[in-house]
């Protein structure tokens, strides 16, 4: 007999094994640490980038919080730009306003008549501004009203009316920034006091004057 024909089955029918040499449940437990594994690396990656999002959530709270006080510092400054600004405006108003009465009082000084002595020149004082207003926090710098009057009110003593007349005529013209032509005499009548042994003639004229006006 030929050894090469004979085929023998010495196995058990317990002993068989499938052709696959890895098992179910081997598969299973592989795949559930894989599969565990997986969710904890997606777990990682969501954790860090949940912390990645807080801490740029946080710098940018901060660099706004920091902004809100730069803008605040900001706004706080224009408002004071803008005072300051309302302030030199109101002093422009007035330097707009300012007299000139040095040149036209020197001048007076050479028109005065021999026979007039002045004895006072008075300038009326201006109306009260009020520059705190009713719940005004600071006052203001510059007057409340666009336009001033004034009243000059020249006073002397005389040895006759005609001088006077004289002095008047003379003051009608070149005399625009002191006086304006609106005049009234407010008396004129006989003093005590004597000069060269006559009896002299007190005398008070008012003039109106230019009006100041606050503008630029």
């Amino acid at each position: 007999m030929n050894s090469s024909s004979l085929h023998l089955n010495l196995l058990k029918p317990t002993e068989r094994r499938s052709s696959s040499p890895i098992r179910l449940r081997v598969m299973l437990p592989i795949c559930a640490i894989l599969v565990c594994a997986g969710l904890l690396c997606w777990w990682g990656m969501l954790f860090t980038n949940l912390m990645m999002a807080k801490t740029q959530a946080s710098g940018i709270e901060e660099d706004l919080a920091n902004k809100g006080k730069q803008h605040a510092e900001i706004i706080k400054l224009r408002d004071e730009a803008r005072e300051l600004k309302l302030q030199l405006e109101q002093l422009d108003y007035y330097k707009a306003g300012v007299r000139s009465v040095a040149e036209p009082l020197a001048k007076f000084a050479e028109i005065v008549p021999m026979r007039v002595q002045i004895k006072e020149m008075s300038f009326s004082p201006l109306p009260a501004q009020i520059l705190q207003p009713p719940g005004a926090k600071a006052p203001l710098f510059g007057p409340t009203e666009n336009v001033e009057t004034q009243k000059l009110v020249i006073a002397g003593l005389t040895t006759k009316e005609t001088p006077v007349v004289s002095l008047m005529e003379s003051l009608s013209s070149g005399f625009e920034k002191l006086v304006t032509s609106e005049r009234k005499i407010k008396s004129f009548r006989q003093d005590n006091a004597e000069a060269e042994g006559r009896k002299l003639l007190s005398f008070e004229v008012e003039y109106t004057m230019p009006e100041r006006r606050f503008a630029k």
